[in-house]
């Protein structure tokens, strides 16, 4: 072969090899994919990229090659794995995800951006959810204001708060003083300075913080002319202005009114003078025609017009003959300031709008009306005389304006509205009655954080609604009822304080009834450093109609898996009375391992339905543990003459034939069983479930007892619970069977 031929040859290879690496580099390959724990979703390569399912995935098939898979789990921190999918991959690529905590984060302004590392990650208020466990920084920025940076440490599972102030950014300013002076004698007492309206004070009057830029100064004094001058501030610079004060020209008049009448009364323009010794001055009248009017008892009244000149003293004066006798007559007057569309009734009559005036009234009592759109209305009653007119000066005010708000909490049935914290809560739904203006709206609902926001109320009716979304901080309705309807009364998982039972148990081979209640002490989670760490505890009284124990015990337990699994442990102390001094003490250790199924879904068993089947919590447990009995304490004598069916205590249980006995006397003695014990629970709904068990009790050796001539007795063997009466245990079982129902709420 020539080197043309070798080269063709080689060439041809190469490019069968491209062509051929697309085609094996997307090969798929199935891998297994697990996560710790597990439910993780699972994408490849791309954080949003579809999700291939949720670990464990026993089949997940990936194109061959490195890879990166990104794992996601509500609660968790988002995991990463490099993997490589070779042609066989033996091992499963697995992942233990970091359990994430919370942070909240709040400042005294809303809306504030927060950054999470550098990383802007929500506003305030806000919650920052699957933190990495760890020391993080979080900033606040905001226009306006200081940044913010505040370092939060991250625990597993925990909320972490941050609460912080936003400062407002300070600008530099500079500085004014106000120099004034009269060239014609001292500075008046009562001079006002102010800066853009705002008064300032000081010997010179003075201002520290002025922003840069134009402002204005003025200056006023009795007397004198009002002096503005326009000025500019620059930063970080003390400005000085010096005003003269101008002497001001007259701008009023004054009027002298005098009348040598008893009783008299003067009016300018409507407006009552103080009459002294029969006459008033009256400075400052504004230049132009006025009215003077002036009434006595018993007198018509008498008016005068006026002309004010400014700077000048009018005198008018009334004689006594001015006023002539009153011929029986009044007048009313009625003004409505401001608003010339208000209605003006009489006497229920419309009169007009805006003001009303009428002369020679017959003397009676007037009931005066005035009305106005937005306004609440105005009522007068006048008694007018001869001697007494009726002026009406209505001031109206404006009538409370009310809105309609519609507030809503979906998935929150419990909740209720407040408005401006008024402390009687209102349902949700349509809220009428809602004063104009701003309003604070706060949604409290149990197992929740309060939910609060700023509303402007507008008149009539709020079509937007206002959807409440309080931050749920502890069990929902769904997890009580499946809680509830999980709970088990003879298993290893202890009810939580809120949680009660109730049981009805018929046996053979043991008491025949018994009655149980059961009860939490503590509350879900209160041990976090345990887990999910429980205990109760309950009392019991069996009885057999002619012997009764009373019985107290109480249980501890975890429960792991999901909740699927159980172990605990219980000690149960039991006293007993029956017939012919018989008497009996016991006490039990156990140990418990249960498995728990809820066989309903959840939106069924919170809302109290009959879940598929109609069944709803099954618990399947298994118990042994180790039984002592003292029997008749403080060693009674039993008499036994004859076939007598009945033997209350283990003494006489350990003679095989009764009739045998001789002794006269019969020592307490102690008993330890071992036992094992099987119980399954069926829920029936959420508050019901149905009991069966079976325990069986592994005879221990037992001491001898002793006759009165200090020999042996007939021992035999105690292997039934403990014997009530000879014809009832027979044959002394060594099994019990015990079926009942269960109450739980």
């Amino acid at each position: 072969m020539n080197l043309r031929s070798k080269l063709t040859s080689s060439a041809a290879a190469i490019a069968v090899c491209i062509v051929a690496m697309p085609a094996w580099s997307q090969t798929r390959r199935a891998v297994r994919i697990q996560s710790t724990p597990p439910g993780a979703t699972v994408r490849v390569d791309v954080a949003t990229a579809p999700p291939l399912g949720q670990a464990p995935l026993a089949r997940a098939m990936i194109p061959q090659g490195p890879h990166r898979l990104y794992f996601d789990l509500p609660g968790f921190v988002q995991g990463t794995l490099d993997v490589t999918v070779a042609a066989s991959n033996p091992r499963p690529f697995a992942l233990t995800l970091v359990q994430g905590g919370n942070v909240y984060v709040a400042a005294d302004v809303d809306g504030a951006p927060i950054f999470l590392d550098g990383v802007q990650m929500g506003v305030t208020p806000g919650r920052l959810n699957n933190v990495p466990p760890g020391a993080h920084i979080v900033e606040l920025r905001m226009e306006g204001h200081e940044p913010v940076r505040e370092t939060v440490t991250v625990t597993s599972g925990a909320l972490a708060t941050v609460n912080v102030t936003l400062r407002p950014r300070v600008a530099p300013t500079g500085s004014v003083r106000v120099i004034v002076a009269n060239p014609n004698g001292p500075v008046p007492g009562d001079l006002q300075v102010s800066l853009d309206g705002a008064p300032i004070t000081g010997t010179p009057p003075s201002s520290e913080a002025v922003q840069p830029g134009t402002h204005i100064i003025q200056v006023s004094g009795t007397g004198f002319r009002s002096t503005r001058r326009e000025i500019t501030v620059t930063a970080g610079q003390a400005q000085a202005v010096a005003i003269d004060l101008e002497v001001a020209a007259a701008t009023t008049g004054s009027l002298r009114v005098i009348v040598p009448v008893a009783g008299a009364q003067a009016f300018l323009d409507g407006e009552a003078l103080a009459l002294s010794g029969g006459r008033v001055d009256q400075a400052s009248v504004a230049p132009g025609q006025h009215s003077v009017r002036v009434t006595a008892p018993g007198r018509d009244p008498v008016v005068r017009d006026v002309a004010i000149v400014a700077g000048q003293q009018r005198v008018v004066e009334f004689a006594d003959g001015d006023l002539s006798v009153a011929t029986g007559h009044g007048r009313l007057r009625v003004v409505v300031p401001s608003l010339p569309e208000a209605e003006i009734f009489v006497n229920s009559q419309s009169v007009g709008r805006g003001s009303y005036s009428r002369e020679n009234i017959s003397d009676s009592e007037i009931v005066v009306l005035v009305r106005a759109p937005g306004h609440d209305d105005f009522t007068q009653r006048c008694n007018v005389t001869a001697t007494q007119p009726c002026d009406v000066t209505a001031q109206l005010t404006h009538a409370a304006q009310f809105g309609t708000l519609h507030v809503t909490a979906p998935g929150i049935a419990n909740a209720q509205v407040f408005l401006n914290d008024e402390t009687q809560g209102r349902p949700l739904g349509d809220i009428a009655q809602v004063p104009v203006g701003a309003v604070r709206v706060t949604v409290r609902a149990d197992n929740s954080e309060p939910w609060v926001r700023e509303v402007n109320v507008r008149e009539g009716d709020n079509t937007d609604p206002i959807v409440a979304t309080p931050r749920r901080t502890g069990p929902t309705e769904g997890d009580v009822s499946r809680r509830r309807a999980g709970i088990s009364t003879f298993g290893a998982a202890p009810l939580v304080r809120g949680d009660a039972a109730f049981d009805g148990i018929l046996s053979y081979g043991a008491m025949p009834l018994e009655l149980r209640a059961t009860m939490g002490f503590v509350p879900r989670n209160s041990f976090p450093s345990f887990g999910n760490f429980a205990i109760d505890g309950g009392l019991a009284i069996r009885t057999a109609f002619n012997w009764y124990e009373f019985e107290l015990r109480s249980r501890a337990g975890w429960r792991f898996a999901n909740d699927l699994i159980a172990v605990g442990g219980e000690v149960r102390a039991y006293g007993a009375l029956g017939f012919r001094s018989s008497r009996g003490f016991g006490m039990v250790l156990q140990g418990n391992l249960s498995f728990h199924f809820n066989m309903g879904n959840d939106t069924q068993t919170a809302d109290g339905q009959v879940p598929v089947g109609g069944v709803g919590a099954f618990t399947i447990s298994l118990n042994g543990g180790v039984e002592f009995n003292l029997d008749n304490p403080g060693g009674y004598n039993v008499n036994l003459s004859g076939n007598q069916p009945t033997a209350y205590t283990l003494c006489d249980n350990r003679n095989t034939d009764a009739s045998n006995f001789t002794g006269t006397t019969c020592e307490v003695a102690n008993t330890a069983r071992g036992f094992a014990g099987l119980v399954a629970e069926l829920g029936i709904f959420r508050h019901v479930s149905f009991v069966a068990s079976g325990t069986l009790y592994l005879p221990f050796p037992e001491e001898i007892q002793y006759d009165s001539m200090n020999a042996f007795s007939n021992a035999g063997s105690n292997v039934s619970r403990r014997p009530i009466t000879t014809s009832f245990w027979d044959s002394a079982l060594p099994i019990n069977l015990r079926l009942g129902i269960t109450y739980k709420f």
